[in-house]
């Protein structure tokens, strides 16, 4: 592609964009009809849903025993974010720049009255209500706004493998997203051959042809740092700011810097996300994936729930990796579900994996009624033995009834597991 078309795309696509976000008001004529209003836009709304690629979700499912894979984290598998240099073609911010102005990321204390629109339902008071076409989003203690289109997806494992759209490689979302926080599998190969990336080496190794808007939250290992500020390139707008032990990615399209800067504003930690899930795990590595406290009688009886809460967690970070919620007929059908798994603990295979192995996450199910404290229920569903849902009184197996709701959507997702759990747990 030429500089020309380059630059051609990317001015089509800023106007574009402003036009999208232009509102017309009413002018005050005299004698006017006060049915006048602006024109419809719905055939343009129609044609850009239209032209929305669907979303790939594809995780693969690799037992303990298969091939040599090297494991990483988001945080390596996205490891080319990090410069090394500032780039010819970018302007890099002040190290301090969110800290700078009123957007700047901010902690929300525990002691402060919630303000109005809090959510305030089942202990959830850490976070005002969002703004208007805006939903809230966790990732370890930090919490952000994003437009409410906005998906939760998988980040390509390797985007310096892919050569062209739609290869092997191309695992790329295809709408603006917010990045997973994965431990999935990556096969152990180089791919080094980027010299057609004719963009600053902040923005990664993704194609320009596969950019999306993004929102990627990292925790580097202990005494590394990643470098803040801002880059442009072609009218994207790449920000990277720190909060506190977290670094936030932010990647927004042409004509969308103030996206960019109301998601860097909303910046802030967290105790609880909107449905009711720690932020901090109750568990540290290598603990059994159970409750801390026998209950008296199971969190699975009573009344029909009113929500539940699905919390993933990695022990390594001890954090929240990923959430979200049903209700209704949902939920208590989930309840159900678990209540009438076998009381026993399965599918298990021990012989697969060596003894010791550390759990790399598992989920909390936290179950709201009415007028009480939520009830927990522990699912074990990494390496080989143990698995199934525990409520503190009773063990249950995981079944294709039970489990498979637990991970339908991101972003809880079962990134790698043993045969026998892939078949019951994800469809």
């Amino acid at each position: 592609m030429s500089d020309f078309e380059r630059e051609e795309r990317a001015f089509r696509a800023a106007l574009a964009r402003a036009a999208d976000g232009f509102e017309p008001r009413e002018l005050a004529i005299p004698g006017a009809s006060e049915g006048s209003g602006p024109a419809d836009l719905s055939d343009e709304t129609e044609k850009a849903e239209e032209k929305a690629p669907v979303r790939r979700k594809a995780p693969w499912i690799l037992a303990a025993a298969a091939a040599v894979l090297a494991v990483v984290g988001l945080g390596g598998v996205v490891a080319n974010l990090q410069p090394t240099g500032s780039g010819g073609e970018s302007t890099a911010a002040s190290d301090a720049s969110g800290a700078e102005d009123g957007d700047a990321p901010k902690a929300f204390g525990a002691d402060e009255a919630a303000p109005e629109g809090t959510y305030i339902e089942r202990g959830r008071t850490d976070l005002p209500a969002p703004a208007d076409g805006n939903r809230w989003a966790v990732r370890y203690d930090i919490a952000f706004q994003v437009p409410e289109e906005w998906a939760d997806a998988t980040a390509p494992a390797l985007p310096e493998c892919i050569a062209k759209p739609g290869d092997q490689w191309d695992t790329v979302p295809r709408t603006p997203y917010v990045a997973n926080i994965t431990n999935q599998p990556v096969p152990s190969i180089a791919c080094n051959e980027t010299s057609d990336r004719d963009f600053p080496p902040q923005f990664g190794k993704v194609p320009f042809a596969l950019w999306q808007p993004y929102v990627l939250i990292e925790k580097p290992g202990k005494g590394a740092t990643l470098q803040t500020g801002s880059w442009e390139h072609e009218g994207w707008l790449l920000t990277r700011v720190q909060v506190e032990d977290a670094y936030a990615t932010i990647l927004t399209g042409p004509g969308d810097e103030r996206v960019n800067q109301e998601i860097k504003g909303s910046l802030r930690t967290v105790a609880k996300d909107p449905y009711g899930c720690e932020t901090a795990s109750p568990l540290a590595e290598g603990d059994p994936v159970r409750p801390k406290s026998d209950p008296a009688t199971s969190p699975l009886e009573g009344d029909a729930p009113e929500s539940i809460a699905i919390c993933e967690y990695e022990p390594s970070s001890a954090s929240l990796t990923g959430s979200r919620e049903v209700t209704g007929g949902d939920a208590a059908g989930l309840v159900e579900a678990i209540r009438s798994a076998p009381a026993r603990s399965g599918p298990n295979t021990p012989q697969n994996c060596a003894a010791g192995q550390p759990v790399t996450a598992y989920v909390i199910l936290r179950i709201f009624r009415d007028g009480g404290e939520p009830g927990e229920v522990f699912v074990n569903y990494e390496n080989c033995d143990d698995h199934g849902f525990y409520d503190g009184v009773t063990v249950h197996e995981l079944t294709v009834a039970a489990c498979r709701p637990v991970f339908a959507e991101e972003p809880v997702t079962i990134y790698s597991a043993q045969g026998d759990v892939a078949k019951v747990c994800l469809s």
